[in-house]
């Protein structure tokens, strides 16, 4: 049984980490090895808006009391387009490999621990 603070809990962190990408969005451009400043700021305004939306999009399904299933399987989906993102800037070269895969194995222990999450709320309903 998933305890009642997960789902919210996934929700706000999601709301969080996306605010912190609108106000500096350079900052996840560079992790992924974006040099020139326009396009790293691009990629952290785009990436703040996908995790504001996915996190509404869960707190808003938990508060009405309907399927949070999809939207923590979208959290799963979005942190393992990360894995990728950041495994490809390893390989290109774009980062040091330390550095790219290393948030590659964050970003993979998060699409891991969303799936399973996923799946149990499936169960449950």
């Amino acid at each position: 049984m998933i305890p009642a603070f997960v789902v919210p809990a996934l929700g706000l962190t999601r709301v969080v980490i996306g605010a912190g990408l609108l106000i500096n969005p350079a900052g996840l451009g560079k992790a992924l090895g974006a040099a020139d400043p326009q396009q790293t700021a691009s990629v952290g305004r785009l990436l703040g808006a996908r995790e504001i939306a996915i996190g509404l999009g869960t707190l808003a399904a938990w508060k009405r009391g309907h399927s949070t299933a999809g939207w923590v399987a979208a959290q799963a989906i979005s942190d393992a387009s990360d894995t990728f993102a950041f495994a490809a800037a390893a390989i290109a070269g774009r980062v040091t490999p330390a550095r790219g895969w290393g948030m590659a194995a964050f970003a993979a222990s998060g699409a891991i621990s969303e799936a399973l999450t996923a799946a149990a709320l499936v169960r449950e309903e």
